[in-house]
């Protein structure tokens, strides 16, 4: 039963007079403003999101003063363009039921969408107006008590002023899970997190007029990060005191303007990573290579590495000195990008040579726990064989390695990758090491 939606509880309470207090009854409650938008209505994107808001405040009203407390209420709301009363309904029923006890302290987990002219999400720009709007609403009508009781907060297409988003998240003291979604402070802003009980955090990007730069100043119970696209000039994230940090996953399609990051320099104070992700997506390595020693304190725990968006054609050798700096590395994932018949957008690689490559003398040593390289668009070409070749003959113990080609039965499409940044249709081809000894073998997918 607590796996039911509000729609679905709804929907079987009115089947028998034994469940109408079935709604009641859920010990977690997700409201879902995108589940209440009314398919038949012909009208433009706004009449559907205002109709969905206002059938959320009725639930909101009818289903929070029930008989037990509610372990946890997920609230997803649209921020809507023209009025915030319906919202304001929404907050003042949520302030009753938290202070009243009938939702759990910490136990809401809310996410404001900001709706554009159209009613629809806005996926380009930023709301300011709504992200004032609410950033008043909250600072007049939440009781003391509602911030502190949320314990996932994410913010979609918002664009607060620095200290608006400051005394948001300073009053969200109970927080566990953030997320900011095309949502900022404003051109050239640090986003500076510390949240005692803060354990994931996931930040992505899609303006050149957001963050400057993520600062993790405290964060001691933070365990996983994700950071996709930032327009910095240097390192875009800084770790300040994060002592359980185990999962990091950094994404970006570089501009010409930035620099390489150095990791040595970025993760000095995360020790105990286990899996490491870093995306690139474009037509520059985003990193700088560095001698092993230097990473080894941070990869000395690395269990898993996924190197993923590496162009076509880039010379892989250098990713050797990943492997050399993670003694216990078990998985190596690295995912070339398929080719592509049109050119890459000129607003993001236009001014990138596209013969910007990574040159790295190949070490020689020995890895003794490595056990699995998989290996996405990989292609029967020179190069594609040394790597394989290179990770076999210092990687001893590995017992099985994966080779996709990437590009069976998939049409290949420019507008494709530039939207997913990924790979369709996977047929991994498994090998066992004496299968790629000698001549490469004939690939048959399975």
């Amino acid at each position: 039963m607590g796996n039911l939606g509000v729609r679905e509880a709804g929907r079987m309470a009115v089947l028998s007079r034994r469940w109408r207090r079935l709604p009641g009854l859920l010990p977690r409650l997700v409201i879902d403003a995108r589940e209440f938008e009314p398919a038949a209505l012909r009208a433009g994107g706004h009449a559907r999101t205002k109709r969905a808001m206002e059938r959320v405040a009725g639930a909101v009203e009818s289903l929070l003063p029930g008989d037990r407390a509610i372990e946890r209420l997920r609230l997803d709301a649209y921020l809507l363009r023209d009025e915030s009363y319906t919202v304001r309904r929404v907050v003042e029923r949520l302030n009753d039921a938290v202070d009243s006890g009938k939702v759990a302290a910490g136990g809401l987990e809310l996410v404001f969408r900001a709706t554009g002219g159209g009613g629809a999400p806005d996926q380009d720009q930023p709301s300011k107006r709504q992200a004032r709007r609410l950033a008043r609403l909250l600072a007049a009508a939440a009781s003391p008590s509602l911030l502190p009781s949320v314990a996932e907060l994410s913010l979609v297409n918002l664009r607060f002023t620095s200290p608006a988003l400051a005394s948001l998240l300073g009053r969200c003291t109970g927080l566990e899970e953030l997320g900011m979604y095309q949502s900022d402070a404003g051109f050239g802003a640090v986003l500076d997190v510390g949240h005692a009980r803060l354990r994931r955090l996931a930040v992505h990007t899609v303006d050149e007029a957001m963050y400057k730069k993520l600062r993790v100043s405290s964060a001691p119970r933070l365990e996983r990060v994700v950071v996709a696209n930032w327009f910095c000039r240097y390192a875009p994230v800084s770790f300040g005191h994060v002592p359980c940090l185990r999962e990091l996953h950094l994404k970006n399609k570089t501009v010409y303007y930035q620099e390489p990051v150095r990791l040595s320099k970025m993760l000095a104070s995360t020790p105990h990573l286990e899996p490491l992700t870093l995306g690139f997506s474009s037509w520059r390595i985003w990193i700088e290579p560095e001698a092993p020693k230097q990473l080894e304190p941070m990869f000395s725990k690395l269990k898993s590495l996924v190197l993923t968006g590496i162009f076509r054609g880039c010379d892989l050798s250098w990713t050797l000195f990943f492997l050399q700096a993670a003694p216990f590395l078990e998985e190596f994932i690295l995912e070339v990008d398929k080719p592509l018949d049109a050119k890459a957008p000129s607003d993001i690689y236009g001014e990138m040579p596209k013969t910007d490559d990574v040159t790295w003398q190949v070490p020689e040593f020995q890895h003794h726990h490595l056990k699995h390289l998989e290996f996405s668009g990989f292609n029967e070409e020179e190069m594609h064989w040394r790597i394989v070749e290179l990770v076999k003959e210092r990687a001893v113990n590995v017992q099985s390695i994966a080779l996709d080609d990437g590009c069976q039965a998939c049409d290949v499409v420019a507008n494709e990758y530039v939207l997913s940044g990924g790979i369709k249709n996977k047929k991994p081809v498994l090998l066992s090491v004496s299968q790629i000894t000698g001549s490469p073998p004939i690939l048959t997918l399975v």
